[in-house]
């Protein structure tokens, strides 16, 4: 995939998760062409790899439409993103136990733009930090397996929470710098927990939004 669809993929994956091209909204060659400055080749190459992420579809005949929301799909994610979770938080807090101060550094810039996004009443710059403080702390841990898993899990979930739960944002973050905190001890146990407690708030709070049925498979899961 060359530069252009590189460019693009990026760009129309965050107007989807963004909610900008919301589920079942067409995606004509002619649109994107134009809201992305670029031809129709990088565009239909994007639509192809999104297409295989799960959030467009391709249909002969028919075109391209953004994807449904995988409620359905919800509670196995989080068990996933769950477990994925506690172990890179606990990686992060070994790191800084071994003298790897700059690991707290990096997670605490973030944290500090994500509260200023939420000041600022920025939605779509919270959102975006969000998503680059998970992706920190799993890059931070070393474990680039658990990485590529963490975002295509954490992609998906975000654009179910986003198109059906309100915003969150000041739990979040508050959440986001305990967790910083508990790196920083360099106790992996107390790392694991408080990043498991914040996913756990993150699906009780899309359970709310959407009912019991996707809680009941976590339960079970």
């Amino acid at each position: 995939m060359g530069a252009s669809a590189e460019r693009v993929v990026a760009q129309l994956r965050r107007d989807v998760l963004g909610g900008f091209f919301p589920p079942g909204a067409r995606l004509t060659e002619t649109v994107l062409v134009q809201r992305y400055g670029t031809s129709r080749v990088p565009v239909r190459e994007a639509l192809r790899a999104l297409a295989g992420e799960g959030f467009v579809e391709l249909r002969p005949n028919a075109g391209a439409r953004v994807a449904q929301v995988p409620v359905d799909d919800l509670a196995d994610l989080y068990a996933v993103r769950c477990v994925v979770e506690e172990i890179t938080a606990s990686r992060c807090a070994r790191r800084v136990a071994a003298g790897e101060a700059a690991v707290v550094a990096e997670l605490t810039g973030i944290v500090d733009a994500g509260f200023a996004a939420l000041d600022a009443g920025d939605a779509v710059l919270g959102a975006e930090l969000n998503s680059q403080f998970h992706g920190t702390v799993a890059r931070l841990s070393g474990a680039h397996s658990m990485t590529l898993v963490l975002r295509r899990v954490s992609e998906q979930i975000q654009w179910a929470y986003a198109t059906t739960v309100p915003q969150q944002g000041h739990r979040a973050w508050t959440e986001h710098r305990r967790i910083v905190a508990a790196i920083a001890t360099g106790e992996e146990a107390s790392a694991g927990r408080a990043m498991v407690e914040h996913v756990e708030a993150s699906r009780r709070g899309f359970t709310r939004s959407v009912g019991q049925g996707v809680a009941q498979g976590v339960a079970q899961g």
